[in-house]
Protein backbone atom coordinates (compact mmCIF):
# COMPACT_ATOMS: atom_id res chain seq x y z
CA UNK A 1 0.00 0.00 0.00
CA UNK A 2 2.91 2.41 0.99
CA UNK A 3 4.57 1.83 -2.09
CA UNK A 4 1.14 2.49 -4.51
CA UNK A 5 0.30 5.12 -2.56
CA UNK A 6 3.77 7.21 -2.52
CA UNK A 7 4.37 6.28 -6.35
CA UNK A 8 1.27 7.93 -7.13
CA UNK A 9 1.59 11.16 -5.17
CA UNK A 10 5.04 11.25 -6.78
CA UNK A 11 3.34 10.82 -9.89
CA UNK A 12 1.32 13.44 -9.56
CA UNK A 13 3.43 16.01 -7.98
CA UNK A 14 6.16 15.66 -10.37
CA UNK A 15 4.56 14.53 -13.67
CA UNK A 16 8.04 12.18 -13.83
CA UNK A 17 8.87 8.46 -14.74
CA UNK A 18 12.33 9.61 -13.38
CA UNK A 19 11.03 10.68 -10.01
CA UNK A 20 8.80 8.13 -9.34
CA UNK A 21 11.53 5.93 -10.07
CA UNK A 22 14.11 8.35 -7.72
CA UNK A 23 12.15 7.97 -4.84
CA UNK A 24 11.91 3.70 -5.15
CA UNK A 25 15.87 4.27 -5.21
CA UNK A 26 15.68 6.34 -1.92
CA UNK A 27 13.55 3.87 -0.26
CA UNK A 28 15.54 0.66 -1.52
CA UNK A 29 19.14 2.68 -0.87
CA UNK A 30 19.07 1.64 3.20
CA UNK A 31 19.40 -2.18 2.04
CA UNK A 32 22.50 -1.43 0.74
CA UNK A 33 24.29 0.63 2.69
CA UNK A 34 22.55 -0.98 6.08
CA UNK A 35 21.91 -4.30 5.36
CA UNK A 36 24.90 -6.33 5.08
CA UNK A 37 25.85 -4.72 9.11
CA UNK A 38 22.51 -6.83 10.21
CA UNK A 39 24.72 -9.38 12.72
CA UNK A 40 26.76 -6.36 14.30
CA UNK A 41 23.24 -4.68 15.15
CA UNK A 42 21.84 -8.30 16.36
CA UNK A 43 24.85 -9.02 18.44
CA UNK A 44 23.76 -5.71 20.71
CA UNK A 45 20.25 -6.07 20.02
CA UNK A 46 17.83 -8.90 19.59
CA UNK A 47 15.76 -9.77 16.38
CA UNK A 48 12.94 -8.76 18.51
CA UNK A 49 13.53 -5.13 19.67
CA UNK A 50 15.01 -4.38 16.19
CA UNK A 51 11.71 -5.34 14.77
CA UNK A 52 9.71 -3.32 16.86
CA UNK A 53 12.09 -0.31 16.69
CA UNK A 54 11.31 -0.60 12.84
CA UNK A 55 7.60 -0.35 13.24
CA UNK A 56 8.21 2.62 15.99
CA UNK A 57 10.08 4.33 12.72
CA UNK A 58 7.28 4.30 10.75
CA UNK A 59 4.33 4.70 13.24
CA UNK A 60 5.89 8.48 13.77
CA UNK A 61 6.95 8.54 9.94
CA UNK A 62 3.16 8.22 8.46
CA UNK A 63 2.15 10.98 11.53
CA UNK A 64 4.19 13.29 9.92
CA UNK A 65 3.25 12.71 6.22
CA UNK A 66 -0.68 12.67 7.45
CA UNK A 67 0.08 16.10 8.89
CA UNK A 68 1.76 17.37 6.14
CA UNK A 69 -0.78 16.30 3.38
CA UNK A 70 -3.73 17.55 5.61
CA UNK A 71 -2.25 20.83 6.43
CA UNK A 72 -1.92 21.09 2.17
CA UNK A 73 2.27 21.14 2.91
CA UNK A 74 3.32 18.04 1.42
CA UNK A 75 6.49 18.60 -1.02
CA UNK A 76 8.53 15.71 -2.86
CA UNK A 77 11.19 16.02 -0.76
CA UNK A 78 8.81 14.95 2.32
CA UNK A 79 8.35 11.73 0.54
CA UNK A 80 12.14 11.20 -0.48
CA UNK A 81 12.94 11.63 2.88
CA UNK A 82 10.03 9.22 4.37
CA UNK A 83 11.00 7.11 1.99
CA UNK A 84 14.78 7.25 3.06
CA UNK A 85 13.61 6.73 7.31
CA UNK A 86 10.83 4.21 5.29
CA UNK A 87 14.02 1.57 4.28
CA UNK A 88 16.51 2.09 7.34
CA UNK A 89 13.62 0.47 8.98
CA UNK A 90 12.89 -2.03 5.93
CA UNK A 91 16.24 -3.07 5.94
CA UNK A 92 16.45 -4.17 9.65
CA UNK A 93 13.27 -5.48 10.04
CA UNK A 94 13.04 -7.44 7.04
CA UNK A 95 16.49 -9.42 7.85
CA UNK A 96 15.41 -9.74 11.50
CA UNK A 97 12.32 -11.13 10.64
CA UNK A 98 13.86 -13.73 8.09
CA UNK A 99 16.52 -14.41 10.66
CA UNK A 100 14.41 -15.31 13.43
CA UNK A 101 12.72 -17.99 11.72
CA UNK A 102 14.57 -20.73 12.55
CA UNK A 103 14.36 -19.70 16.33
CA UNK A 104 10.71 -19.95 15.93
CA UNK A 105 10.16 -23.58 14.20
CA UNK A 106 13.89 -24.91 13.99
CA UNK A 107 15.70 -25.43 10.81
CA UNK A 108 14.33 -28.26 9.67
CA UNK A 109 10.91 -26.59 9.60
CA UNK A 110 12.37 -23.66 7.93
CA UNK A 111 11.02 -24.10 4.33
CA UNK A 112 7.59 -24.82 6.18
CA UNK A 113 7.52 -21.92 7.71
CA UNK A 114 8.70 -19.40 4.81
CA UNK A 115 5.73 -21.21 2.87
CA UNK A 116 3.52 -20.61 5.82
CA UNK A 117 4.48 -17.01 5.65
CA UNK A 118 3.87 -16.36 2.71
CA UNK A 119 0.49 -16.99 2.30
CA UNK A 120 -1.10 -13.96 4.85
CA UNK A 121 1.89 -12.07 2.49
CA UNK A 122 0.58 -12.49 -0.32
CA UNK A 123 -3.00 -11.78 0.72
CA UNK A 124 -2.00 -8.29 1.36
CA UNK A 125 -0.13 -8.35 -2.15
CA UNK A 126 -3.66 -8.76 -2.97
CA UNK A 127 -5.92 -6.58 -0.66
CA UNK A 128 -3.08 -3.59 -0.24
CA UNK A 129 -2.53 -2.68 -4.03
CA UNK A 130 -6.53 -2.79 -4.11
CA UNK A 131 -7.84 -1.18 -1.56
CA UNK A 132 -5.20 1.82 -1.84
CA UNK A 133 -6.54 2.28 -5.36
CA UNK A 134 -9.83 2.99 -3.68
CA UNK A 135 -8.55 5.44 -1.10
CA UNK A 136 -6.36 7.25 -4.00
CA UNK A 137 -9.58 6.99 -5.78
CA UNK A 138 -12.42 8.42 -3.47
CA UNK A 139 -10.60 9.72 -0.62
CA UNK A 140 -7.11 11.11 -2.24
CA UNK A 141 -4.33 10.92 -0.44
CA UNK A 142 -5.48 12.94 2.21
CA UNK A 143 -6.85 9.30 3.07
CA UNK A 144 -3.93 7.27 2.27
CA UNK A 145 -1.54 8.37 4.41
CA UNK A 146 -3.76 8.39 7.97
CA UNK A 147 -5.28 5.22 6.74
CA UNK A 148 -1.78 4.01 6.77
CA UNK A 149 -0.93 5.25 9.72
CA UNK A 150 -3.28 3.92 11.55
CA UNK A 151 -2.65 0.44 10.27
CA UNK A 152 0.74 0.73 11.36
CA UNK A 153 -0.18 2.06 15.04
CA UNK A 154 -2.27 -1.80 14.82
CA UNK A 155 0.53 -3.36 13.78
CA UNK A 156 3.19 -2.10 16.09
CA UNK A 157 0.38 -3.08 19.09
CA UNK A 158 0.07 -6.23 18.19
CA UNK A 159 3.90 -6.83 17.67
CA UNK A 160 4.78 -5.36 21.01
CA UNK A 161 2.40 -8.57 22.49
CA UNK A 162 5.64 -10.98 20.63
CA UNK A 163 7.02 -13.62 23.36
CA UNK A 164 10.15 -11.98 25.13
CA UNK A 165 11.56 -15.50 24.81
CA UNK A 166 12.23 -14.42 21.21
CA UNK A 167 14.69 -11.95 22.64
CA UNK A 168 17.59 -14.22 22.76
CA UNK A 169 19.34 -15.09 19.62
CA UNK A 170 22.00 -17.21 18.14
CA UNK A 171 25.63 -16.09 18.61
CA UNK A 172 25.43 -13.38 15.38
CA UNK A 173 29.00 -12.39 15.31
CA UNK A 174 32.28 -10.83 16.85
CA UNK A 175 30.50 -7.45 17.07
CA UNK A 176 32.73 -5.97 14.65
CA UNK A 177 31.40 -4.82 11.54
CA UNK A 178 34.34 -5.48 9.58
CA UNK A 179 35.39 -8.76 11.04
CA UNK A 180 31.53 -10.17 10.65
CA UNK A 181 31.82 -8.69 6.69
CA UNK A 182 34.96 -10.23 6.14
CA UNK A 183 34.39 -13.32 7.60
CA UNK A 184 30.63 -13.50 5.84
CA UNK A 185 32.72 -12.76 2.33
CA UNK A 186 34.60 -15.97 2.86
CA UNK A 187 31.71 -18.11 4.08
CA UNK A 188 29.83 -17.16 1.23
CA UNK A 189 33.10 -18.13 -1.23
CA UNK A 190 32.81 -21.36 0.22
CA UNK A 191 29.11 -22.09 -0.26
CA UNK A 192 27.79 -22.19 -3.92
CA UNK A 193 23.81 -22.57 -2.91
CA UNK A 194 24.27 -19.22 -0.89
CA UNK A 195 26.33 -17.78 -4.08
CA UNK A 196 23.71 -18.63 -6.39
CA UNK A 197 20.74 -16.83 -4.51
CA UNK A 198 22.73 -14.06 -3.76
CA UNK A 199 24.03 -13.27 -7.09
CA UNK A 200 20.18 -14.47 -8.38
CA UNK A 201 18.57 -12.18 -5.59
CA UNK A 202 20.99 -9.17 -7.53
CA UNK A 203 19.90 -9.58 -11.34
CA UNK A 204 16.19 -9.94 -9.79
CA UNK A 205 16.49 -6.59 -7.51
CA UNK A 206 18.59 -4.89 -10.07
CA UNK A 207 16.41 -5.19 -13.24
CA UNK A 208 13.39 -7.28 -13.05
CA UNK A 209 11.70 -5.72 -9.37
CA UNK A 210 12.06 -1.99 -10.94
CA UNK A 211 8.89 -2.43 -12.58
CA UNK A 212 7.52 -2.20 -9.51
CA UNK A 213 8.63 1.54 -9.27
CA UNK A 214 6.89 2.44 -12.85
CA UNK A 215 3.72 0.61 -11.78
CA UNK A 216 2.03 4.29 -11.91
CA UNK A 217 3.50 5.22 -15.26
CA UNK A 218 2.24 2.21 -17.04
CA UNK A 219 -1.36 2.51 -15.72
CA UNK A 220 -1.47 6.05 -15.96
CA UNK A 221 0.36 6.44 -19.29
CA UNK A 222 0.52 3.50 -21.08
CA UNK A 223 -3.03 1.83 -19.93
CA UNK A 224 -4.82 4.88 -19.59
CA UNK A 225 -5.89 3.93 -15.96
CA UNK A 226 -6.81 5.64 -12.99
CA UNK A 227 -5.93 4.77 -9.39
CA UNK A 228 -8.40 2.08 -9.26
CA UNK A 229 -6.73 0.51 -12.51
CA UNK A 230 -3.74 0.49 -10.64
CA UNK A 231 -4.81 -1.29 -7.57
CA UNK A 232 -5.75 -3.67 -10.05
CA UNK A 233 -2.53 -3.92 -11.63
CA UNK A 234 -0.82 -4.13 -8.21
CA UNK A 235 -3.20 -6.81 -6.88
CA UNK A 236 -2.91 -8.90 -9.93
CA UNK A 237 0.83 -9.69 -8.80
CA UNK A 238 -0.44 -10.64 -5.05
CA UNK A 239 -3.02 -12.87 -6.90
CA UNK A 240 -0.33 -14.25 -8.67
CA UNK A 241 1.90 -15.07 -5.56
CA UNK A 242 -0.89 -16.56 -3.93
CA UNK A 243 -1.36 -18.83 -6.59
CA UNK A 244 1.96 -19.83 -6.90
CA UNK A 245 2.14 -21.12 -3.16
CA UNK A 246 0.74 -24.04 -4.59
CA UNK A 247 3.38 -25.28 -7.07
CA UNK A 248 5.82 -24.36 -4.88
CA UNK A 249 4.51 -26.12 -2.10
CA UNK A 250 4.24 -29.22 -4.29
CA UNK A 251 7.57 -28.95 -6.18
CA UNK A 252 9.72 -28.61 -2.46
CA UNK A 253 9.42 -31.90 -1.95
CA UNK A 254 12.33 -33.34 -4.33
CA UNK A 255 13.96 -30.83 -2.78
CA UNK A 256 15.62 -29.26 -5.68
CA UNK A 257 15.32 -25.77 -4.30
CA UNK A 258 17.56 -24.11 -6.64
CA UNK A 259 16.38 -25.06 -9.53
CA UNK A 260 12.82 -23.78 -8.01
CA UNK A 261 14.55 -20.02 -7.68
CA UNK A 262 16.20 -20.12 -10.85
CA UNK A 263 12.76 -21.27 -12.87
CA UNK A 264 10.60 -18.73 -11.21
CA UNK A 265 12.94 -15.89 -11.31
CA UNK A 266 13.10 -16.52 -15.20
CA UNK A 267 9.65 -17.01 -15.44
CA UNK A 268 8.66 -13.52 -13.83
CA UNK A 269 11.29 -11.55 -15.75
CA UNK A 270 9.86 -13.13 -18.65
CA UNK A 271 6.53 -11.96 -17.85
CA UNK A 272 7.57 -8.64 -17.25
CA UNK A 273 9.51 -8.67 -20.48
CA UNK A 274 5.96 -8.82 -22.02
CA UNK A 275 4.54 -6.59 -19.36
CA UNK A 276 6.52 -4.16 -20.55
CA UNK A 277 5.52 -4.42 -24.08
CA UNK A 278 1.93 -4.37 -23.73
CA UNK A 279 -0.46 -1.95 -24.33
CA UNK A 280 -4.07 -3.96 -23.21
CA UNK A 281 -4.99 -3.85 -19.46
CA UNK A 282 -6.20 -7.04 -19.56
CA UNK A 283 -3.17 -8.36 -21.04
CA UNK A 284 -1.27 -6.68 -18.70
CA UNK A 285 -3.32 -7.88 -15.59
CA UNK A 286 -2.31 -11.70 -16.88
CA UNK A 287 1.40 -11.02 -17.29
CA UNK A 288 1.26 -9.51 -13.58
CA UNK A 289 -0.62 -12.76 -12.18
CA UNK A 290 2.16 -14.57 -13.92
CA UNK A 291 4.88 -12.21 -12.52
CA UNK A 292 3.59 -12.94 -9.35
CA UNK A 293 3.48 -16.80 -9.67
CA UNK A 294 7.06 -16.38 -10.21
CA UNK A 295 7.75 -14.38 -7.55
CA UNK A 296 6.30 -16.56 -5.29
CA UNK A 297 8.77 -19.09 -5.90
CA UNK A 298 11.89 -16.72 -5.73
CA UNK A 299 10.32 -15.36 -2.31
CA UNK A 300 10.05 -19.20 -0.71
CA UNK A 301 13.02 -20.17 -1.77
CA UNK A 302 15.08 -17.06 -1.64
CA UNK A 303 15.39 -16.78 2.26
CA UNK A 304 14.76 -20.78 2.91
CA UNK A 305 17.69 -21.87 0.85
CA UNK A 306 19.87 -19.10 2.41
CA UNK A 307 18.80 -20.22 6.50
CA UNK A 308 18.69 -23.84 5.62
CA UNK A 309 22.49 -23.45 4.41
CA UNK A 310 23.93 -21.33 6.61
CA UNK A 311 25.12 -21.78 10.21
CA UNK A 312 23.44 -20.61 13.20
CA UNK A 313 26.59 -18.57 13.54
CA UNK A 314 26.79 -17.43 10.44
CA UNK A 315 22.76 -16.94 10.05
CA UNK A 316 22.70 -13.21 10.62
CA UNK A 317 25.73 -12.52 8.31
CA UNK A 318 24.33 -14.40 5.39
CA UNK A 319 20.89 -12.64 6.06
CA UNK A 320 22.80 -9.41 5.96
CA UNK A 321 24.62 -10.42 2.87
CA UNK A 322 21.24 -11.27 0.89
CA UNK A 323 20.25 -7.74 1.99
CA UNK A 324 23.02 -6.35 0.36
CA UNK A 325 21.90 -8.49 -2.60
CA UNK A 326 18.74 -7.18 -2.32
CA UNK A 327 20.43 -3.35 -1.97
CA UNK A 328 20.92 -3.41 -6.16
CA UNK A 329 17.27 -2.58 -6.13
CA UNK A 330 18.57 1.03 -5.85
CA UNK A 331 20.87 0.90 -8.58
CA UNK A 332 18.30 -0.55 -11.09
CA UNK A 333 15.96 2.21 -10.01
CA UNK A 334 18.04 4.65 -11.21
CA UNK A 335 18.82 3.12 -14.39
CA UNK A 336 15.61 2.26 -15.01
CA UNK A 337 14.67 5.47 -14.13
CA UNK A 338 17.56 7.13 -16.36
CA UNK A 339 16.34 4.80 -19.24
CA UNK A 340 12.98 5.62 -18.95
CA UNK A 341 13.62 8.87 -19.63
CA UNK A 342 15.68 8.44 -23.02
CA UNK A 343 13.77 5.15 -24.01
CA UNK A 344 10.99 5.32 -22.31
CA UNK A 345 9.06 3.19 -19.79
CA UNK A 346 7.96 0.03 -22.25
CA UNK A 347 11.65 -0.05 -23.72
CA UNK A 348 13.57 0.34 -20.80
CA UNK A 349 11.56 -2.33 -18.73
CA UNK A 350 11.81 -4.87 -21.23
CA UNK A 351 15.60 -4.21 -21.61
CA UNK A 352 16.20 -4.44 -17.71
CA UNK A 353 13.84 -7.60 -17.42
CA UNK A 354 15.84 -9.61 -20.17
CA UNK A 355 19.10 -8.71 -19.02
CA UNK A 356 17.63 -9.87 -15.40
CA UNK A 357 17.20 -13.41 -17.80
CA UNK A 358 20.28 -13.82 -18.90
CA UNK A 359 21.83 -13.45 -15.98
CA UNK A 360 19.75 -16.20 -13.70
CA UNK A 361 20.06 -18.25 -16.29
CA UNK A 362 24.04 -17.94 -16.70
CA UNK A 363 24.00 -18.44 -12.81
CA UNK A 364 22.14 -21.95 -13.23
CA UNK A 365 24.74 -22.50 -15.74
CA UNK A 366 27.82 -21.78 -14.24
CA UNK A 367 26.97 -22.36 -10.27
CA UNK A 368 27.00 -26.22 -10.31
CA UNK A 369 26.48 -26.09 -6.71
CA UNK A 370 23.44 -24.45 -6.88
CA UNK A 371 21.71 -27.10 -8.31
CA UNK A 372 22.99 -29.60 -6.90
CA UNK A 373 20.42 -31.39 -4.59
CA UNK A 374 22.36 -32.76 -1.18
CA UNK A 375 24.00 -29.18 -1.44
CA UNK A 376 21.21 -27.35 -0.21
CA UNK A 377 18.91 -30.14 1.34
Amino acid sequence: MEQIIIGWVVLELTNSAGQVALVGFYRMLPFLLFGPFISTVAARFSYRRIIIVSQIVNVFLFAALSFLVLSGRLEFWHLAVGSVLIGIGGAYDWSSRRALIPDLVGKDRTLDAMVLENIPQNISRVAGPFVSGIILEYLGVEGGFPLLFGMYVVELAILTRMSHSTDSTADTGSGSSWKDLKEGYHYIRSSQPIMGVLLITLFMNALTFPYQTLLPVFARDILHQGPIGLGILGASIGIGAFIGIVPVNWLKRYGRSGWILAGSSILGSAAIIGFALSTSYSLSIFLLIVTGIGQSGFSVMQSSIILKSASDSMRARMIGALALAIGGGPLGRLQIGGLATILGSPVALALSAGAALIGIAGTLLKVPGFRDKDAID
